[in-house]
């Protein structure tokens, strides 16, 4: 009885003095949604810095813990399932066309890059939506069940959903800060995937390599919506620091689209994780 009450005694002294520094290594930034007011649109972005001086930023703080569709960014999880369980061979497997496109209102949704012959990569970089519902055919709601949960992605909900429509349709959703949170463990090789697999998708991830830092990030698309939503996340790796981030922004006009990674980018500037020198 008394080795219980000590044991609660630390554990209480434990939370009373980590939570003051947890709360002061989270920053608000309210002065950054400009960027996302300049273009007429409202959004949030949450930066994370780990290593010797870990400190997260919240821009439009709010919206940064409501969960939306993840959209193409769940080609992130799903290319490392695919390659850990083997569905894909790695970046080079091939997916030779004719691929179909996706229509939105009538017209094609994809670049045109997806309807010829691809990769897991080139499907992965170009957002081509049918090659990934092949892989979650292939890969099937009960791995998905199991796997999601362990991963610790958003909700994880795919219950009753349809196996390639779920990250369109819903029931999964995520928001800013878990995708952060899902992103950090995959950039510190802590999630429960083959290494290899890690290694893999972080490669296929990287859009711009330079001497002081790497940029990794992939985009996506909301388009079942009203309004339409947009996403960037990713991470910037410059030595033993890390800034993962995750924005997402409502897109009610084309120009809100174009405007996540500039916004991205301009915030990260700002919070120091320029990848210039």
């Amino acid at each position: 009885m008394h080795s219980i009450r000590t044991l609660l005694t630390a554990l209480a002294l434990t939370l009373l003095f980590s939570a003051p520094s947890a709360l002061a290594d989270t920053v608000e930034r309210p002065d950054l949604e400009r960027h996302f007011a300049a273009v007429g649109t409202t959004g949030t972005m949450v930066v994370q810095r780990s290593g010797s001086r870990p400190r997260t930023w919240l821009i439009g703080a709010h919206r940064s813990a409501r969960r939306f569709l993840p959209s193409s960014t769940f080609k992130i999880p799903n290319a490392l399932l695919a390659i850990d369980r083997g569905v894909a061979s790695g970046p080079d497997q091939p997916y030779p066309g004719p691929n179909p496109n996706v229509l939105v209102n009538g017209a094609p949704f994809l670049p045109v890059v997806c309807e010829g012959d691809l990769t897991l990569a080139t499907a992965l970089i170009n957002s081509c939506i049918p090659i990934f519902q092949r892989i979650a055919r292939a890969i099937g709601l009960p791995v998905y069940t199991r796997e999601l949960a362990r991963l610790r992605y958003g909700n994880h909900d795919v219950a009753g959903a349809e196996v390639d429509r779920f990250w369109l349709d819903g029931p999964l959703a995520i928001s800013a800060r878990e995708q952060v949170q899902f992103l950090d463990r995959l950039s510190h090789g802590a999630l429960p995937v083959s290494r290899r697999a890690v290694r893999e998708v972080a490669d296929i991830l990287v859009l711009e390599r330079g001497a002081c830092a790497v940029l990794r990030g992939k985009t996506g698309y909301v388009f079942t919506t009203t309004p339409q939503l947009g996403w960037w996340v990713g991470w910037v790796q410059r030595g033993p620091t890390t800034w993962t981030f995750a924005l997402n922004l409502d897109i009610t006009r084309p120009e809100h689209a174009a405007a996540r990674v500039p916004i991205g980018r301009a915030i990260l500037d700002e919070l120091g994780a320029s990848t210039a020198c």
